[in-house]
């Protein structure tokens, strides 16, 4: 299954602010981060942010190390992906 354009795009600003493996923050502060209400408002999107990193966390392109959906960061999966958007 297919990412959808605003799960790409949630992934490469997250690749663009360094948000990789062990540089986790809390999703609150990846949200304001990477301007979610931008790309939510870009897409059409009325999911909550918290979703989309859990269903992201689901698919292995994010990482939570743990902490319940509660931080995140993007797994080497998820750099991989990104570079090969370049």
């Amino acid at each position: 299954m297919a990412l959808k354009g605003y799960e790409v795009e949630v992934l490469k600003r997250m690749y663009d602010d360094d948000l990789i493996e062990y540089n986790y923050k809390p999703i609150e502060q990846v949200a304001s981060i990477i301007d979610w209400r931008e790309i939510a408002s870009t897409y059409g999107v009325k999911k909550k942010f918290k979703g989309i990193i859990k269903h992201l966390i689901a698919k292995k392109y994010i990482d939570d190390h743990s902490k319940g959906g509660a931080v995140a960061s993007l797994t080497k999966k998820a750099v991989l992906f990104v570079e090969g958007l370049t």
